[in-house]
């Protein structure tokens, strides 16, 4: 056999093996069908499930664009993408008279059938994986008791030197918007009412854009905030309480922000319909009837008090991913299954999320605070710690409770982020310049699990100083905790210039072109430019010169 009739086999093979695995890709083995689906269709005929497609969003272009345009670029790359890729899926279950709930921050529909279906969906070559409906908790909180003296400073927002901010920069949270998903809040709590966006100026409310129930849980339609559990109305009140200006009861870390939500969780637990639609409302808040979306109104920050403990669950991810990437800051409690190595809860766990530990009074972890490392890639967890132990906040009876639970840490920091943002305007919606401020300013704690007396998997950072953090991002040099480089810096100034240094090429590219078209540089300049010189006109027509009719010579 020849060498050529050989090689013509091994092409042949090549491309049949290419075709195997193309087909592979489009046949129901490429769809992951989870076990857990099998196991409960066979237990009880159907299920509900999520079919996840493939094509996923591009969402990078956002990272250099301005806030306003980036929000909406955001929403219509991501709405686009879902309309297009899903219809013809949309078209197959409706023809079959299968119900199902289409989302677009995901890319997945939510479908209830049985094995045959599951079967036929699995074998299409838009979907990636079918993966079952699961229940998120809202984590178990504690009773705790009060630290603090009637009348003075909460004890966390004291610990993390909040009032500090307030004296020395005049700043508490002017000016920026922050958002829960959460049980709800009852706005009209005397620590919250003042600051909730739905409020008039005249003492009325408009709760258009600033409410969300997607369960309709407070009603059906849902047309104003309400709490059925406290845990909500507790973590916003720890972001912007205060009864006054000042009040006696300051539980807030930026009592001048205004707060909006989105009741993600039934109850204590959050249904994964929930959790997504109000991820979508975050991105994009809508008007009563869930109509006439708007990026524009989207909050700054997106505290999330709520997880599984199973940190390698990533079902939330693309939605984390596309806060961030239309500049959200996406804050999560690390969850309460500690003290074990390895405990962080998702979405917590998440490298886009900034996961958030809790310590006591006297700066000690708390036994419950889950540790990393973190099981999605394998990074230190949680990033930051802030207090969340016996914290007192406003509750959902209109009175105020002390609640143990990193629920009650993640809020401190959306309200640190929220005064930066406030005293450093051009910081906002700078995602990972601001995390490289908190990490760079957090206070280095010791702690075990893995890591550094810098950074570790107990403490993350270190503990939350919002008075260094805002001093540092005004430009006033707060001191360095440590000597350590900063990854998040590091990474942000690359992406500065690397962003700079392609606007200057393209720039110049522009240029360049804008003068061939102007001028036709050509061997035979030299000699016309020559000829005009000595006064001999020109020697050669611009045809003859290999010109076009018109253009000119220049000496370059």
């Amino acid at each position: 056999m020849s060498r050529i009739t050989m090689a013509l086999i091994a092409v042949a093979l090549i491309a049949a093996a290419a075709a195997v695995s193309s087909s592979s890709a489009r046949n129901g083995n490429s769809a992951r069908v989870d076990a857990k689906v099998t196991r409960q269709i066979a237990a009880h005929g159907r299920t509900t499930f999520w079919v996840v497609l493939r094509d996923q969003a591009n969402l990078r272009p956002a990272r250099s664009m301005r806030p306003a345009p980036r929000g909406r670029y955001v929403y219509d790359t991501l709405t686009t993408t879902a309309t297009t890729t899903q219809a013809p899926l949309k078209a197959w279950l409706a023809q079959r008279h299968v119900p199902y709930r289409s989302f677009w921050i995901l890319n997945a529909i939510r479908v209830t059938a049985g094995s045959s279906i599951v079967k036929e969906l699995a074998a299409r070559p838009e979907v990636a994986e079918i993966i079952p409906d699961v229940v998120f908790r809202v984590p178990k909180v504690f009773p705790g008791h009060r630290e603090s003296r009637p009348g003075t400073v909460e004890w966390g927002v004291q610990n993390i030197n909040a009032p500090q901010v307030w004296a020395n920069f005049g700043d508490r949270g002017e000016g920026i918007v922050v958002g829960n998903v959460d049980t709800g809040v009852l706005y009209t709590h005397s620590a919250l009412v003042m600051k909730y966006r739905g409020r008039n100026s005249n003492g009325t409310f408009d709760h258009n854009y600033n409410w969300f129930d997607p369960s309709h849980v407070c009603g059906n339609p849902s047309t104003a905030p309400c709490d059925n559990n406290g845990h909500g109305t507790h973590t916003m009140g720890t972001m912007v309480g205060d009864d006054g200006d000042p009040g006696t009861n300051q539980v807030g870390v930026a009592p001048h922000a205004k707060w909006i939500a989105a009741k993600g969780c039934e109850t204590n637990s959050c249904s994964t319909s929930a959790l997504l639609a109000s991820g979508q409302w975050i991105l994009a808040p809508t008007d009563l009837n869930n109509q006439n979306p708007q990026p524009n109104l989207r909050p700054d920050i997106a505290n999330n008090s709520w997880g599984t403990s199973a940190g390698g669950d990533t079902f939330y991810q693309a939605t984390v991913q596309a806060w961030v990437a239309s500049g959200i800051f996406p804050a999560f409690s690390n969850g309460n299954t500690g003290p074990g190595c390895g405990t962080v809860g998702a979405p917590g766990s998440y490298p886009e999320s900034y996961g958030v530990g809790a310590y006591d009074i006297n700066n000690v972890i708390a036994s419950f605070s889950s540790r990393g490392p973190s099981p999605v890639g394998g990074g230190i967890k949680p990033d930051i710690s802030a207090p969340g132990v016996n914290v007192r906040s406003s509750f959902n009876d209109g009175s105020y409770a002390s609640l143990n639970g990193t629920s009650m840490a993640a809020p401190h920091l959306s309200g640190a982020v929220a005064l930066i943002w406030s005293e450093v305007p051009a910081l906002r919606r700078n995602i990972t310049g601001t995390e490289a401020i908190l990490d760079q300013t957090a206070i280095d704690t010791a702690g075990g699990c893995g890591g550094t007396t810098q950074n570790n998997n107990t403490f993350g950072e270190g503990r939350l100083d919002a008075l260094a953090a805002v001093t540092l991002a005004s430009g006033g040099g707060a001191p360095r905790r440590h000597h350590r480089h900063h990854r998040r810096l590091r990474r942000h100034l690359r992406l500065r210039l690397r962003h700079r240094l392609r606007h200057l090429r393209h720039r110049h590219l522009l240029r360049l072109r804008r003068f061939a078209a102007a001028y036709h540089v050509c061997s035979a300049c030299g000699s016309e430019l020559r000829s005009r010189g000595s006064g001999h006109g020109t020697a050669r027509s611009a045809e003859s010169a290999g010109r076009a009719p018109g253009a000119r010579c220049v000496a370059v």
